[in-house]
């Protein structure tokens, strides 16, 4: 009696095992399948949109319209000769903005194939990652443009100046693509998150910096210097 008891209970332990181990199975495998399915459409939508973003960019010539803002155009004189550089044969700015919003999307969609898993840990960190993602991509196109408004800062003021020392307006032209490029760092920063207090502390040294160097340049060593460049204005003006 106690031996068809305890056969039997074996018996139940392991088909109920088997049950529950085929049931977890199916289970995952209709998880998995899902996920999958779900990953292979987010592949697909971001491809569509990479060549769409492609298309775009190509049709309505955007590249060539940024090359034309960006792109200082001031005439030769006998010293100093303009080169002109297209942003288009540095960087594939065409490229960069369809890959970027490709990887976005494939990544949305990555984030709903991990929450069908159900794995908690990546999902908090996708979140974040997808949340931020917007604010560092403005921040590079806004670093980007400030970096080119620099460049067309420098050849602005450095090519039209009328100085007998072309390193004075080289030194004078250079301060004003600092300047640009320091306030095109403040905002990058501000937009991508970093600190207040951090930003503030930048501005403070960045200053500092510059009223010691100046002190020390224009008031133990850099005499010759400035009476260099007031000379040059001088004779500028003269030939005018």
């Amino acid at each position: 009696m106690l031996d068809n008891f305890l056969r039997q209970l074996r018996e139940n332990l392991i088909n109920g095992t088997y049950h529950n181990i085929s049931g977890a199975i199916e289970k995952y495998a209709y998880v998995f399948l899902i996920s999958a399915l779900n990953l292979l459409i987010g592949f697909l939508i971001a491809f569509i949109v990479y060549k769409i973003i492609m298309y775009l960019f190509k049709k309505f010539k955007i590249v060539a319209i940024i090359d034309r803002i960006t792109m200082i155009s001031i005439y030769k004189d006998q010293k100093k000769e303009v080169e002109v550089k297209k942003i288009s044969d540095n960087i594939k700015i065409d490229v960069i903005t369809a890959k970027s919003m490709s990887y976005y999307i494939f990544l949305l969609f990555f984030r709903y194939s991990i929450v069908i898993i159900g794995i908690t840990d990546v999902e908090v960190f996708l979140d974040k990652l997808i949340n931020y993602l917007p604010s560092l991509f403005i921040g590079v196109i806004v670093g980007f443009f400030g970096i080119r408004f620099a460049n067309f800062v420098y050849d602005l003021i450095y090519y039209p100046l009328d100085l007998s020392n072309q390193k004075n307006a080289e030194i004078i032209a250079m301060g004003g693509k600092i300047i640009i490029l320091f306030f095109t760092m403040m905002v990058v920063l501000s937009q991508i998150g970093i600190g207040t207090d951090i930003t503030n502390i930048i501005l403070i040294g960045f200053v500092g910096m510059l009223s010691l160097a100046g002190g020390l340049a224009f008031g133990l060593g850099g005499k010759d210097i400035a009476r260099d460049i007031l000379e040059s204005f001088k004779e500028g003006n003269k030939k005018k």
